[in-house]
Order: structure tokens, then C-alpha cells, then sequence
């Protein structure tokens, strides 16, 4: 083992952060807890966000609902106005 790789070994052992990888060292204990409290942080952001999306989809299917609503009842009320001009014009005598 040349001056590479006392580095190389250095280097990782600088990149591990000097932490013990026994299960029963605190530092194991610190990046457990760690990873679980990024994890559950993330689940919450999850959630928050679909929960976001669900109330946003919420809102587009009201305005939807609403503009079906609007434009069925103008076509079903110009319908109606064509169906009654006909009537009319056939029951007058002329």
C-alpha cells in the first residue's frame, strides 16, 4: 500500500465523518434517529402536498360541475326555444 492508498483510506474514513458503525454507538443511535426524523419530515410534506392537490382537483371538479351545469342549461333553454318556434308557426292560420 503506496501513499495512494493511505489517502484513498483516509479520505474515506474522513467522508464516514469519523462515526463508529457499532450498533451500540451513540453515533449510530444520532443517524438513526436522524433518518427517521427526515423521513417522517417527508411523509408530512407528502402528505401536506397531496392533500394541496386533492382540495386544488377538489375545486377544478366544483368549477367543472358548475360550467357543465351553466352550459347544458343555456343549450337545454335554446333547445326549448327552437322546439316552441315551430309549434307556433304551424298553429297560427294564415
Amino acid at each position: 500500500m503506496g501513499v495512494l492508498g493511505k489517502l484513498r483510506e483516509v479520505g474515506s474514513y474522513m467522508r464516514r465523518g469519523w462515526h463508529s458503525t457499532d450498533p451500540d454507538s451513540y453515533s449510530f443511535y444520532k443517524r438513526g434517529r436522524e433518518h427517521e426524523r427526515k423521513q417522517e419530515e417527508r411523509r408530512r410534506e407528502d402528505a401536506d402536498r397531496s392533500a394541496e392537490q386533492g382540495r386544488e382537483l377538489g375545486r377544478e371538479e366544483a368549477r367543472r360541475g358548475r360550467e357543465y351545469e351553466e352550459r347544458y342549461a343555456a343549450e337545454r333553454a335554446a333547445e326549448e326555444a327552437q322546439t316552441e318556434s315551430p309549434r307556433d308557426d304551424m298553429g297560427k292560420p294564415e
